[in-house]
């Protein structure tokens, strides 16, 4: 029963749309709605602004598949029951659902605003009587199946594995799941927590907790005996389970989805691309096998390097490498981390795509995108899994040279040069690297990848402004002038290395940039370079001891 009296919330007015914003992410993915009806206006707001609402004609007070504008976690918890997660199928002990889990911590560590995108209802953790095969197929239908209104689900990834019909950014009615972040354009992050829970085999049941006896104990009785009537109903025990650990298949199938997810964004290589928008993951924690180092959750680097990870078994290849995920719009936190609102999960863990999110949208809000999130602090008790010891974080990576006359090549100067990274130090938990997992030495800072999601986006907003003018030389001197304002803006604050503008960056729009097709069709192009500042994030320091020379007294004396 709560205390008497009235209670104040204030809410935070919603902000209107901003091209060149880059802390507000999209989460897609599985929850359950709370029950009761939907706050009064919800539906004809949504209706009018998300045109991924039209979408199958699933829009109704399910949410199903619509992007929902969320500015707390209060306003989150109000719609979604994010806790009613069944254990195994039929029970009624539930966990919090990984999406719940992700937008709490997205808030929590500062993000101000998210859409949410509900897929469906969560799938059990585990389901013991499955097949291997079923489970896997249970899962992939959930991650990438047709839609189904009637079962109350839509694809997360529509097209992945060709299980449904791909989305097309020209047609807001294929908007479905992940693919709403086409309708919704001041949204910079993109963020699917469900996807290594629907790629990972199935769960390992914990091992029995065998109490360690000591000497017999003698009691006295203080009280009679309790009847049979007096006795509580003995409680079946809760099954637990191992949080997943990916193998060589389960690998595979998260690359497929990661990079099924980077495509979808950055094709088709024209105006409706989402290239803008960073993919925001984590890399689940490897299995240890035989043939793998030792302790490779501890040090992933040689894992990601390995052939037969991503891809497929006609044409492996490694996480690392470009046509797998080696890309610069994708950010992967790691490692996992156990707080008080994953404690029912298996072994207390939640992945920490939802505390890198927020920890980018507060460095963005606070300092600006171009710039490190690294050395931010989390908010709330967190803590690590596996605990990175300090040898293991700093060592770097060469791929070993083959047998001709290749040299080795360096794939990472340290494990942070490709992770995000998370450490516990001096009793607090922080974020110790702002990386991508580019190839590209040039893209590995996070920075550099969200400033040019800036300048993207800001072209776009530019160009929509100036799509009905005549094009002429007129308006390619206005195009020029409005590009280098921008530009010039980000200069002032620190978003480019050099000491002039012309150091910094160049714009050019006119004949030079066009071809005749071009000028004819009234298609205007204009070619930005950039030069990004980028930042320093770890310095080494190698400290040598030496022999100390004699002293005064001791020459004297000789």
């Amino acid at each position: 029963m709560s205390a008497p009296g009235i209670v104040f919330t204030a809410t935070r007015p919603p902000a209107p749309p901003a091209s060149s914003r880059a802390d507000i992410a999209l989460f897609a993915g599985l929850i359950a709605r709370r029950q009761g009806p939907l706050p009064k206006g919800l539906l004809e707001t949504l209706a009018a602004d998300a045109p991924a609402a039209e979408a199958g004609g699933f829009f109704d007070e399910r949410l199903l598949g619509v992007p929902v504008r969320i500015d707390s976690w209060d306003q989150f918890d109000r719609l979604f029951d994010w806790t009613q997660r069944s254990r195994v199928p039929g029970s009624t002990d539930t966990v919090p659902a990984a999406l719940g889990l992700a937008v709490r911590q997205f808030f929590l560590q500062g993000g101000s605003a998210a859409y949410v995108v509900r897929c469906g209802d969560p799938l059990p953790v585990a389901d013991p009587e499955a097949s291997p095969e079923a489970y896997r197929t249970a899962r992939g239908n959930a991650l990438s199946g047709k839609a189904a209104p009637e079962q109350d689900r839509v694809p997360i990834l529509p097209g992945l594995q060709n299980r449904s019909n791909p989305a097309d950014p020209l047609d807001p009615a294929s908007w479905l799941g992940a693919a709403a972040i086409f309708g919704v354009m001041d949204a910079a992050m993109l963020v699917l927590p469900d996807v290594a829970d629907l790629t990972a085999e199935p769960l390992e049941a914990a091992p029995e907790f065998v109490p360690v006896l000591g000497q017999t104990e003698q009691w006295r009785p203080c009280a009679p005996a309790a009847g049979e009537s007096d006795m509580l109903p003995a409680r079946p025990a809760v099954q637990q389970f191992l949080a997943p650990r990916f193998g060589q298949d389960a690998y595979r199938r998260w690359s497929q989805a990661v990079s099924y997810g980077l495509t979808m964004l950055g094709r088709p290589r024209g105006p409706a691309h989402r290239r803008d928008v960073m993919l925001v993951s984590a890399l689940p924690l490897p299995q240890q096998t035989t043939d793998l180092p030792e302790r490779i959750a501890n040090w992933p680097l040689p894992l990601l390097d390995r052939e037969g990870y991503a891809g497929t078994e006609a044409a492996p290849l490694a996480l690392f490498d470009e046509a797998a995920i080696g890309n610069a719009r994708l950010q992967l936190g790691y490692p996992w981390m156990k707080t008080p609102e994953a404690a029912a999960c298996p072994e207390g863990l939640q992945s920490p795509e939802g505390a890198l999110a927020g920890i980018l949208a507060r460095s963005a809000l606070e300092k600006g995108a171009f710039r490190s999130a690294a050395n931010s602090e989390l908010r709330g008790p967190v803590l690590l899994h596996p605990s990175l010891a300090l040898n293991d974080r700093n060592r770097g990576y060469e791929r070993p040279a083959g047998g001709g006359n290749e040299h080795a090549v360096n794939r990472a100067d340290w494990l942070g040069d490709r992770l995000c990274l998370f450490e516990a130090r001096r009793g607090a938990v922080r974020m110790i690297s702002d990386a991508t997992f580019a190839q590209s030495r040039a893209w590995r800072s996070g920075g550099v990848s969200r400033l040019m999601g800036i300048v993207l986006r800001a072209a776009r907003h530019l160009g929509e402004d100036l799509m009905f003018e005549p094009s002429g030389p007129r308006l390619w001197r206005g195009c020029a002038d409005r590009m280098i304002a921008i530009l010039e803006r980000l200069r002032t604050m620190g978003a480019f290395s050099g000491a002039s503008a012309r150091e910094c960056y160049r714009v050019t729009c006119d004949r030079s940039t066009m071809t005749a097709s071009d000028i004819d069709a009234g298609r205007v192009r204009c070619d930005v370079v950039l030069n990004p500042a980028s930042p320093i994030e770890r310095i080494e320091v190698n400290l040598a001891l030496i022999e100390p020379l004699p002293s005064q007294s001791t020459r004297e004396a000789a």
